[in-house]
């Protein structure tokens, strides 16, 4: 009886020392090892001059977790123009800038290493707005008109539906830099009698009824005032530099944008507006989802510049006289990292 009481004393212990044992082993029950080691992730710094639509696979990307797949860690910071975006990225305070295409080729122009790694838009997506009491470009004769500041993608547009309209932007009319959101009451007050429909600024500018003298989402306007179908406005900057010494986080940066621009193309407006919500605060969000669908046509899928869009990109820029001379498309495109991100 002792015997048997001993026997099952000890069968009782062997259980609950299994059971000890098997509840302090590292490994669970799918037989994978956990790995509790926090992931250190690379910071990386975008600059921009706003945080704007048309750089939505970027901030898809960031909101969707994609660069912290890739093991990145994003700061967006905004400066006053394009001008600045570019000197940002060239003076190694930010890895990547977003910009315009004439920048990128206006610094290789002044002898500085740049390339676009791609292009979020296949066609220029802006507008332009006139007062209640202009009827046409040629009315805007003598007149202030909004035209961001000087060396910005935004002069480069004002100038464009100037010369579109048979106006000399150099003599016929005054360009002002008006704050972004203010469009309305200058034009209410003809403060300026142009304005730039640049963001989602353009749906409070429709709904107020302003006339839109040029949309270039239409395709008749595009290709009438750049001369082609499509127009790599919005780009993605680095420096020569970067790219020599840091390709892997370029490619990481590149795997996760293409990761967004599909999330872009697989996803209708209302789920991308609330994808990207927490960085449009200043937005509201209504407005930031009828502007998601008017942008969405001009978007690009797959990131890469072709050649037509390079060829009018640069006669644009020399028209407007952003360029003197012409710049071959080796010199700022490197399509190496969507390259690889495609054929993942």
């Amino acid at each position: 009886m002792v015997l048997l009481k001993k026997s099952r004393f000890s069968f009782i212990i062997l259980i609950l020392s299994l059971l000890l044992v098997s509840g302090c082993s590292s490994e669970p029950q799918n037989g994978k090892e956990t790995d509790s080691t926090p992931v250190t992730l690379q910071k990386i710094k975008i600059t921009q001059p706003n945080f704007l639509e048309a750089w939505l696979p970027i901030y898809v990307a960031n909101e969707k977790g994609y660069f912290a797949e890739e093991g990145l860690e994003i700061e967006f910071v905004t400066v006053m123009g394009g001008h600045n975006v570019r000197a940002a990225v060239i003076a190694g305070e930010a890895e990547f800038g977003h910009t315009g295409y004439e920048q990128v080729a206006s610094t290789f122009e002044q002898g500085k290493g740049c390339k676009m790694i791609m292009t979020t838009t296949e066609k220029h997506p802006w507008s332009y707005f006139v007062g209640k009491d202009i009827e046409g470009i040629a009315d805007l004769k003598g007149k202030n008109i909004d035209g961001g500041l000087e060396g910005s993608s935004y002069r480069s547009f004002a100038r464009a539906v100037v010369q579109f309209g048979g106006l000399d932007p150099d003599k016929d009319v005054q360009f002002v830099n008006i704050p972004r959101g203010s469009e309305i009451v200058a034009l209410e007050k003809g403060e300026v009698h142009g304005a730039l429909g640049a963001d989602s600024n353009t749906v409070h500018l429709l709904n107020k009824n302003f006339k839109q003298i040029v949309n270039m989402i239409d395709d008749a306007d595009h290709k009438a005032v750049v001369g082609s179908d499509t127009y790599p406005l919005f780009v993605i900057m680095v420096s020569d530099e970067y790219i020599e010494s840091s390709p892997e986080q370029i490619q990481s940066f590149t795997n996760a944008t293409v990761k967004g621009m599909n999330f872009i193309r697989e996803n209708d407006a209302e789920t991308i507006k609330e994808t990207i919500a927490p960085l449009f605060t200043h937005v509201d969000k209504d407005i930031l989802g009828e502007y998601i669908k008017i942008i969405s046509p001009a978007l690009s899928t797959d990131g890469y510049v072709s050649e037509e869009g390079h060829a009018v990109a640069i006669k644009y820029a020399m028209d407007v006289g952003f360029i003197k001379n012409p710049v071959e498309m080796k010199n700022i495109v490197d399509h190496t990292f969507l390259d690889k991100a495609h054929h993942k």
